[in-house]
């Protein structure tokens, strides 16, 4: 009797499915979204790009004279740094 009704259920389920018209189409939301997921990427890249150069000028004086320290010491930092606030 349970068998008799779980097999019911397989066979209604794959009939529906066999019969049915599902497939998968990619509409226009699909791309509408792609679009405006890669504009958001585009202005975020492009923003991150003016904020460093911005950060980059704020602190010119300090990336200058943090070249000319590596320099200087042949990329052994660990003297121009103080220990110790004093």
């Amino acid at each position: 009797m349970i068998n008799d009704f779980i097999t019911d259920m397989i066979l209604k389920m794959f009939s529906f499915v066999r019969y049915s018209s599902a497939s998968i189409d990619l509409d226009w939301h699909f791309f509408l979204g792609a679009l405006i997921f890669f504009i958001i990427c585009g202005i975020l890249i492009f923003q991150n790009q003016i904020w460093e150069e911005e950060d980059y000028s704020r602190n010119k004086k300090w990336y200058t004279w943090k070249s000319s320290a590596i320099k200087a010491n042949k990329g052994d930092l660990t003297g121009i740094y103080p220990i110790s606030k004093d």
